[in-house]
């Protein structure tokens, strides 16, 4: 564990571009973004939520190995440990990266530390709308002005822990006269280069409490069979199959009784679909149009020989060619809902039911097999369910589902 820190010594102003300090306070709702991103403010700073439960860091090459402990410690022991979120150390940035963390002399600019989303980064509105980012740069700053937040092992715990909070979307404590607020033991206090390393409980309250969703998601998804072709899952890139529930099945016959329909066929079109939600913050869905080759449980429409899946574009309408080259001419074996029916189940009306009655979406998340040159491509969701069928060919994949489908029927 690390030791208490020293008192306070000296405090380090944050200036805005006006010349004057930060004021933030702890009141109203106390997990969130805040700031714009794209303020003429010198160094850019901005303050963003996570996208799920599980934070992914990476180090940049230059981080100080001083720094990248006081992080890695921070990470294990002020957020892994004490709340349900899971903080993970990646050894490269990658597509799921959340935070990567910096260091270097960037002279007299009024930060020993800064949090920011850049504006190319993967980034969009939740449901709470607060802005979540991934490939937040969070900055630590060890010009000799910033000495103090530097120079023991405490000061740097304080530090990281600290900026790691504002990745997570925690805002500064107060510290009178600089920030108005209540007082508490927490490294989000403002302005104390010798401040607490470690987080107040109201803290991991917050962080516990706080729905860390794009939508709801199970984590560690990564590809069972690699492969160097184009394979779009729910944990793309892109933000693409991304399921609306997690699904609470545990065997392979539970998810297919789960379905609405269990489909294999063939992807023959994906274009911009319908749009929802406020003009401000619209969340854009594609629409993939399914060529069915044969239903294995459930029903279609009478007549029906393809049906349309409704994919949310988090990353916002420029994902559609990426998920476009991904999805394009695959075969597929998909686990569906039809919106129509789950508008039934949460009381719409009949309108919105007739209006949701064409389009499906994934059952759960991942709950896809892929076809790649004759093997089966799966992703590996929370239960695992499919992970065994990535061993097997895709035909062979598709006779254990239709066997386990006449089973649950």
């Amino acid at each position: 564990m690390r030791r208490a820190a020293a008192p306070v010594l000296a405090l380090l102003m944050v200036f805005t571009q006006s010349g004057g300090p930060v004021v933030a306070d702890h009141g109203g709702r106390d997990i969130g973004s805040f700031m714009a991103c794209d303020r003429p403010v010198d160094p850019p700073r901005c303050t963003s939520v996570g996208d799920n439960l599980v934070h992914f860091v990476a180090f940049d090459e230059e981080l100080r190995p001083d720094l990248a402990a006081a992080i890695r410690a921070s990470m294990a022991e002020d957020y892994d440990a004490p709340t349900r979120l899971r903080l993970v150390e990646q050894d490269e940035v990658r597509p799921s990266t959340d935070v990567i963390a910096f260091s270097g002399d960037y002279g007299d600019n009024g930060a020993a530390g800064w949090v920011y989303c850049p504006t190319d980064a993967p980034q969009g509105i939740n449901r709470m709308g607060d802005r979540w980012c991934r490939h937040q740069e969070l900055h630590l700053n060890h010009n000799a002005r910033y000495g103090l937040f530097f120079d023991d092992e405490a000061s740097r715990g304080h530090i990281a822990c600290h900026e790691l909070g504002h990745t997570l979307g925690l805002r500064h404590w107060g510290n009178p006269p600089q920030t108005d607020g209540p007082i508490g033991a927490t490294c989000m206090n403002a302005n104390t280069p010798n401040g607490p390393t470690t987080l107040h409980p109201t803290d991991i309250d917050h962080l516990n409490d706080y729905p860390f969703r794009i939508h709801p998601r199970p984590h560690g998804v990564r590809i069972v069979r690699a492969t160097d072709d184009p394979v779009v899952f729910a944990s793309g890139a892109v933000g693409s199959l991304e399921a609306l529930e997690t699904g609470e099945a545990t065997t392979l016959r539970e998810l297919i009784a789960d379905s609405d329909a269990v489909v294999h066929g063939r992807i023959t079109a994906v274009a911009l679909g319908r749009v929802f939600g406020p003009a401000n913050r619209p969340l854009h869905y594609a629409s993939a149009v399914v060529a069915v080759t044969e239903v294995l449980h459930g029903a279609l429409p009478p007549r029906a020989t393809s049906l349309t899946l409704e994919i949310p574009l988090f990353d916002g309408p420029g994902a559609i060619d990426r998920l476009r080259a991904g999805m394009a001419g695959t075969e597929r074996i998909l686990f569906l809902r039809n919106k129509g029916a789950s508008a039934a189940d949460a009381g719409m009306s009949a309108d919105e039911q007739a209006a949701d009655a064409g389009f499906y979406r994934l059952v759960s998340f991942a709950a896809e097999i892929v076809d790649v040159a004759g093997s089966a491509v799966v992703a590996e969701a929370e239960h695992e369910l499919l992970t065994p069928l990535a061993r097997l060919s895709f035909e062979r994949a598709l006779q254990v589902v239709r066997r386990a489908a006449a089973a649950s029927d």
